[in-house]
């Protein structure tokens, strides 16, 4: 059995000479929300990219669901069977319709049949309010309802884990609460989450956890209330003036 959901010890991370990922510990309990945040090219796409190994590490120990994240593709795709990821820039098939885009990953992933697997991504399409786009391609989408899409995606492979790497960061201004608020209830429902995100609003309603990272480093970590109304650091303070503006 495993107590965290994801759990990392002393990792290290290199492109090069450039040191992305200095000394990184970090657990992660089952069904809490973890929010990261920092200024740009601190190293939070690369962390969360490590844990379900889009990324490869140097050093260190990565677990996810008491699995070592690493070389073994057995293990990898049992780890990418029951964590799911939404990134930046949606990531949908620009040659498949929108249903597609949601049938062939559960096909590929999990072995469903076409009709299971359609009923399933029929059913996520509709609790994401895209399913009249069912039969369109992405670039026909709005950058929202294609991140609703790949939020559709991901959820219909029924992940224990769900990573968002700066998820609305692509929208427009009114796009970004329609997607926020389908993370808030999933975080709602006792999924795990870890969400890399500039969203302070966001880690304020939902994070059972904030860190903060600077160079590729974990500068401070604590509660929302303890992030916002008292950082330790300077670098966090800092960092949550310019947030909050």
């Amino acid at each position: 059995m495993h107590n965290s959901a994801i759990s990392i010890h002393g990792l290290e991370k290199y492109y090069g000479d450039f040191h992305a990922l200095k000394n990184i510990t970090l657990e992660v309990p089952d069904k809490q929300t973890l929010v990261i945040c920092g200024p740009s090219g601190s190293g939070k796409s690369t962390l969360v990219r490590c844990m379900n190994g889009l990324e490869t590490y140097h050093s260190g120990t990565l677990k996810v669901l008491g699995l070592p994240i690493g070389d073994d593709t057995k293990v990898m795709d049992q780890v990418r069977k029951r964590v799911g990821m939404v990134f930046q820039n949606f990531n949908l098939f620009p040659h498949l319709t929108i249903l597609e885009n949601c049938v062939l990953p559960q096909i590929r992933a999990l072995g469903r049949d076409r009709t299971a697997a359609t009923r399933e991504a029929r059913e996520h399409l509709q609790k994401m309010q895209v399913d009249i786009h069912a039969e369109k391609y992405p670039d026909q989408l709005s950058g929202g309802q294609q991140q609703r899409v790949a939020l559709a995606r991901a959820l219909a492979l029924k992940p224990e884990i769900m990573l968002f790497d700066e998820p609305t960061s692509a929208l427009d201004p009114e796009m970004i609460s329609e997607v926020l608020e389908v993370m808030q209830e999933l975080a709602r429902a006792d999924m795990t989450i870890v969400c890399v995100t500039h969203e302070m609003g966001f880690a304020k309603a939902v994070a059972d956890r904030v860190i903060l990272m600077a160079e590729g480093e974990i500068v401070e970590e604590g509660t929302p209330e303890q992030m916002f109304n008292n950082p330790q650091h300077q670098i966090t303070r800092d960092f949550m003036e310019v947030v909050n503006g």
